[in-house]
């Protein structure tokens, strides 16, 4: 279904079952002070823990939500933890949930957020992909949790473009370890450097393992620089959060 942005969301454009929730949020409307202005949802970027604690309740009253989000300790690895336990460790780079009201939610700054659920609407997850989490196979982990590939719906969020991401040799080199598929997602620039397609990356992994239905923000973090943040152009900057949810 398409859906509006406001100043605070971009609700996920893809034919997920009316209960399914799911977009991310845009860096306008917050509390944050430079450089994390202004609607950092991040606790581990230096931003001021009030104006993030603020911000937080901002998007929860915005969007409704029926609990608080599920907030990880993003690692870059390839754990996808339930959030059905309350007990569960959150270091993790992804989460999933088969009950209703609980909202799976990570951050994001360039690197792809990832939202998955099956077309009965009894399962969703989200995922955190960089170079490191796709290396380690943090998006074939998720594939697991779900009974048949053929039956997920796939949403890739806003991320750095191409044209942006310049990686080096050790980079390269590690994605052709993981597939030789991938090479196809790289652009040689010069001898040691290449631009790297992260989306297309996301898009092989996932064809590869049987799913047909992905659908795409087709947003880059990099050039929207008043919509999101970006830790390739900034550095020191804040993070949006994607999130799902199923009521």
């Amino acid at each position: 279904m398409t859906r509006h942005k406001d100043k605070h969301w971009l609700w996920a454009d893809w034919p997920a079952p009316e209960h399914i929730h799911a977009g991310t949020s845009i860096r306008t409307g917050g509390h944050s002070k430079k450089p994390f202005n202004s609607f950092n949802l991040a606790q581990h970027v230096g931003d001021k823990p009030a104006d993030v604690k603020k911000n937080r309740k901002i998007l929860i009253s915005h969007l409704g939500l029926p609990s608080e989000p599920a907030w990880l300790n993003q690692t870059h690895s390839s754990k996808i933890i339930s959030i059905d336990s309350t007990s569960e460790n959150r270091n993790a780079d992804g989460s999933f949930t088969i009950k209703q009201n609980n909202v799976c939610a990570i951050l994001t700054a360039d690197c792809v957020p990832i939202l998955f659920c099956n077309k009965d609407g009894t399962k969703i997850a989200a995922i955190h992909a960089g170079w490191k989490g796709i290396c380690n196979g943090i998006i074939e982990n998720t594939i697991k949790i779900f009974s048949d590939s053929e039956t997920i719906l796939v949403w890739i969020g806003p991320c750095i473009s191409s044209e942006h991401y310049e990686v080096g040799k050790d980079v390269y080199e590690r994605c052709l370890n993981h597939s030789s598929l991938l090479k196809s997602a790289f652009n040689q620039t010069n001898i040691n450097h290449w631009h790297c397609d992260l989306v297309k990356i996301v898009n092989i992994i996932l064809k590869n393992a049987g799913i047909g239905t992905i659908y795409e923000c087709n947003s880059c973090t990099y050039k929207m620089d008043e919509l999101f943040f970006s830790y390739r152009r900034e550095g020191n900057t804040g993070r949006t959060a994607s999130m799902i949810w199923m009521e």
